[in-house]
């Protein structure tokens, strides 16, 4: 018994030895920008924020916790109050504010204006970004957590990849017989990592330890979710899946299903008494937008909408001198905190007397 539980002590022995000559390894050679994974995924496939949660990020000479409260937004726990209008930001990383404290997110300088204002001081400006989210996440996110919410408005910032991340999860495809969403999926997470993600000891590990990071990112690209599509092979695909000429940007598959997924925003704030806005976050430079949002975005600026639908990009390039390069952080394609100020400030233009008229004077 004694020679056994001596076996077992050095086995253990061995393994932390190892583990601290890993680490040493991996920080020395294998650099890390360490951060605790704050992003998770509903098992239906759209992304969603953890909730309650101080997450660390770091990177590079920047360090960042992200606040999420109890319904997994970025900031302080929601307080209701009766004479308030509740606008609720949605949109990407931009919105989120990645690599920016939170006081330099774009709902933190809306809420600024917004006291500023003689008559903005009953707005609240709710931070609902979500890092790696496209068009096609919003609504089941808006059905998992809308209700709770219960925003007057909600603002979705458009960005430059959000209908290529649409086609890229397949949450929803569009039958163009009958011009109908069909909802499907591509990625499965796995349930045992959605549980691992939660656990404490897990995140204290993640803000540590350098090695834990490679093998969290790496289990990441690799193991926590199944392609319930098998890379979009229609003999093997286990979802509904669109036919494959309609993966080409000219097809105008991706253009309808975007303007179908916004159609079905446009419906969950009829039905809950909201108005729906959408946006451009501004830094749509040509070689930095993605194929099919391309297509979607010149129809947008060419189209007669249904919805109000405002451009940020002329504003951000007068703003910049026609130089959005210098408002991204170094080696990001993410604005920095003049970049966070001026797509706040270019929204403010037209969103302050568009809450005033169809919201506030009601």
């Amino acid at each position: 018994m004694k020679k056994f539980g001596a076996n077992i002590a050095l086995i253990l022995t061995g393994l932390i030895i190892a583990l601290v000559l890993a680490e040493i390894f991996t920080r020395v050679m294998i650099t890390q920008n360490r951060l605790v994974t704050w992003i998770e995924m509903h098992p239906e496939g759209f992304m969603m924020n953890a909730r309650e949660l101080d997450a660390l990020h770091l990177w590079r000479d920047r360090k960042n916790i992200y606040r999420l409260n109890n319904l997994g937004l970025r900031g302080d726990d929601i307080e209701q109050k009766t004479d308030e209008y509740r606008v609720l930001l949605i949109g990407d990383s931009f919105t989120f504010g990645l690599y920016l404290d939170e006081d330099h997110a774009i709902s933190s300088y809306l809420s600024q204006f917004a006291i500023q204002s003689y008559h903005g001081s009953n707005i609240q400006f709710l931070n609902g970004g979500i890092g790696g989210a496209g068009l096609a996440d919003w609504p089941g996110w808006l059905e998992e957590k809308g209700l709770h919410l219960k925003p007057d408005a909600i603002l979705l910032f458009l960005n430059t990849g959000d209908t290529d991340r649409a086609i890229s999860k397949n949450l929803w495809v569009l039958d163009e017989t009958n011009s109908t969403l069909i909802k499907s999926q591509r990625w499965k997470p796995r349930s045992f990592f959605i549980y691992l993600g939660r656990q404490s000891w897990y995140r204290w590990l993640q803000e540590k330890s350098q090695i834990m990071n490679l093998i969290v990112r790496l289990a990441w690209e690799h193991l926590y979710f199944k392609d319930l599509t098998y890379n979009f092979n229609p003999e093997k695909s286990r979802v509904v899946i669109p036919d494959r000429e309609n993966f080409s940007p000219q097809s105008g598959y991706s253009k309808n299903l975007s303007y179908k997924l916004i159609q079905k925003m446009q419906d969950w704030c009829n039905i809950n008494q909201c108005e729906f806005i959408l946006s451009t976050t501004g830094f749509f430079e040509e070689n930095q937008t993605e194929p099919h949002t391309r297509v979607l975005y010149q129809s947008l600026l060419d189209e007669n909408l249904s919805f109000p639908f405002h451009d940020n990009t002329n504003c951000i390039l007068q703003k910049s001198n026609d130089s959005i390069t210098s408002l991204r952080i170094q080696g990001t394609d993410h604005p920095d905190e003049k970049g966070a100020l001026y797509i706040a400030e270019c929204t403010w233009k037209w969103l302050e007397p568009y809450l005033f008229e169809n919201l506030i004077k009601e």
